[in-house]
């Protein structure tokens, strides 16, 4: 199945670019980017998806205003050209530059969001520590995954309502990643690490933030269990572009969070890490934004029905949306992307989302199931 993709210098394996490197049905290669106004009033989501193995690619751009959350996502074959990314129902997204430009369409196909934006980098990648776990010895996740900031251009449409959207006051960042992953995606038939329920001890607090300040990134990410155990604490700053230099690992990360007892939604509190001179670094954090939800029908899960990956023809797309005012429905689609203003010790201050999300029991936080 030789494409276009093969005759650019990127081959990994011996097999042509539609080939990848397992046949783990499971493997993905995604973009997914966030974006704000730093008001407040508007917070999105965009992502894209390739499932090689599964012959789907698939996009969705959502956008949460402070009452509702709108959705439009679609879905199509993939087809042999693994450079090919647009026409996913109304979506295209182009890589202009590699690393410093992304241009991300939506047209007009009376669905609830149309959008024309694009996402400019200012500040250096920060990649994440390899992904990998297995579980009776089958590989469970691994991947790579790498975290930039940037600012955005453009307009977008929502529930018929068009904003400009300019890059003095419109921020966001991107998660790239590709490998193998679950999240997201519909359940395999049951094995038995399902039948004996293993892997259930996942760790209850879950911390993934970008926090954006003028001449830097600092990219905050935490898994803990409840006696403070921890399996992912990564702190890593990126300089921005026009400072030059590469992503520096911090480290020594902590966090006093405060956090809504029916909802467990962030409800403001500070992080804290080991900065770049030795000393430590407290950033308060105050939401400006009831949050964007991950599983808005976006992909990853929650009441919609639809999962990333999933077979759903040549040409599918469909809207949908979710009150936010409504507790009982917000429980249903998170964790939830929290916009929050970041005031640093140090006496930076900057922007970005703060993703959390507390299962089961955390007593530290007077959390219970």
């Amino acid at each position: 199945m030789i494409g276009p993709a093969d005759d650019f210098l990127i081959h990994q394996t011996p097999d042509p670019v539609r080939f990848v490197g397992t046949s783990d049905r499971r493997f993905y290669d995604r973009h997914f980017l966030t974006g704000h106004s730093r008001d407040g009033s508007i917070f999105f989501l965009l992502g894209m998806g390739a499932y090689p193995n599964l012959g789907v690619i698939d996009a969705f751009a959502s956008v949460a205003t402070r009452v509702t959350q709108y959705t439009t996502r679609a879905s199509r074959e993939l087809g042999t050209d693994r450079l090919d990314t647009s026409a996913v129902g109304p979506f295209t997204l182009e890589v202009v530059e590699g690393l410093r430009r992304l241009r991300f369409r939506g047209e007009p196909r009376g669905q609830a969001v149309e959008l024309d934006l694009e996402w400019q980098a200012v500040a250096a990648p920060v990649e994440e520590p390899p992904l990998f776990s297995r579980l009776l010895g089958r590989v469970v996740e691994q991947g790579t995954r790498l975290i930039q900031t940037g600012t955005w251009n453009g307009f977008l449409t929502v529930d018929g309502s068009r904003l400009e959207v300019g890059p003095d006051t419109w921020w966001g960042a991107r998660d790239r990643s590709w490998g193998v992953r679950s999240m997201g995606m519909e359940r395999e038939p049951a094995g038995l690490a399902q039948a004996r329920r293993l892997g259930r001890d996942r760790p209850p607090l879950w911390i993934w933030s970008p926090m954006q300040f003028e001449s830097r990134t600092v990219h905050f990410s935490l898994s803990e269990h409840a006696d403070g155990r921890r399996e992912i604490e990564t702190v890593r700053q990126a300089p921005s572009l026009a400072d030059g230099g590469e992503a520096l690992e911090l480290g020594a990360p902590e966090h006093e969070l405060k956090f809504d007892p029916d909802t467990r939604e962030l409800r403001g509190g500070s992080v804290s890490f080991r900065d770049v001179d030795g000393r430590r670094t407290t950033v308060a954090l105050t939401p400006l934004h009831p949050g964007a939800y991950l599983r808005a029908g976006t992909g990853y899960g929650g009441p919609d029905p639809w999962r990333h990956g999933a077979y759903r023809g040549q040409n599918w797309v469909d809207s949908v949306s979710f009150d936010l005012t409504d507790p009982a429905v917000t429980i249903g689609i998170g964790p939830a992307h929290v916009l929050c203003r970041m005031e640093a010790s140090t006496g930076e201050v900057g922007y970005g989302t703060f993703e959390t999300q507390v299962y089961g029991d955390f007593p530290r936080y007077g959390l219970y199931s």
